[in-house]
């Protein structure tokens, strides 16, 4: 199986490369809700396109076309381009995440995520532990005298956002949840904290299936906002808030 999430990464990797035309031209809205650009829609179509050549019988959970029915033994669950806004203003970070697994968030046995600028490829099995580019990753132990958090922030983040940030040395935020779990997940943030006002712009199961999974095998915590380990359904209308955090010391920092 994870020869075939590289596999599609790479399609989508030569997809979005290849793609002609205006990459951010909104199509239509996809199956959650959000705006559909030419670039997902390439990318989700060349992953549609591989399956059919292979012989993997998985059902797809795609945030572009929503839930496919392909008499699968399992779930393939499609990010094509997470980061959207970010590739639609030109910011480098945007990514393609995929997971396979079954019914939960806790069910994920292998995801994948890779950067669609850099090429920098994350992926981890269930207990088996996560790697970048082929090489094991791990999170980093917490410091307080040295801290840096990935916070969503702005009108749409609910204010106790602007708390957490406070609490940091240092503050980003990559604007792609797949990307933001795996900073955490390599040891490059201390947190990631996602908390929207707008349930619309709560993360979805196909943003954070994958991430999630590597983050775990990372030796770190996703958690959601009451510390509890975050769970969540594998459908188009799950929403939600997240914490990661590599160290359960960075978890108690910022109550």
């Amino acid at each position: 199986m994870a020869e075939l999430l590289d596999d599609l990464a790479r399609a989508v990797q030569h997809a979005v490369d290849t793609l002609r035309g205006d990459p951010g031209e909104i199509l239509s809205r996809g199956a959650d809700g959000a705006p559909s650009s030419r670039r997902g829609r390439v990318a989700e179509a060349a992953v549609l396109e591989r399956l059919k050549t292979s012989e993997a019988r998985v059902d797809v959970l795609s945030e572009e076309a929503g839930f496919i029915h392909r008499g699968g033994e399992c779930l393939l669950v499609l990010d094509p381009v997470d980061g959207t806004h970010n590739a639609l203003r030109g910011v480098p970070a945007f990514s393609v995440s995929l997971a396979l697994g079954h019914d939960r968030l806790s069910g994920i046995e292998e995801g994948l995520v890779r950067d669609l600028v850099s090429g920098a490829t994350y992926h981890a099995a269930k207990g088996e532990g996560a790697t970048l580019n082929g090489k094991p990753i791990r999170v980093k132990p917490f410091d307080p005298r040295d801290t840096l958090f990935s916070v969503y922030l702005g009108t749409n983040a609910e204010p106790d956002s602007a708390r957490v940030a406070g609490k940091a040395r240092r503050v980003r935020n990559l604007g792609a949840a797949s990307l933001d779990l795996c900073l955490v997940a390599r040891g490059a943030a201390d947190v990631y904290y996602m908390h929207s006002r707008e349930q619309r712009l709560k993360l979805r199961a196909c943003d954070i299936a994958a991430g999630t999974l590597i983050v775990r095998e990372a030796g770190g915590l996703v958690l959601d906002l009451a510390g509890r380990d975050l769970d969540i359904p594998l459908t188009t209308d799950a929403h939600t808030d997240l914490v990661a955090v590599g160290d359960r010391k960075a978890w108690e920092a910022i109550q």
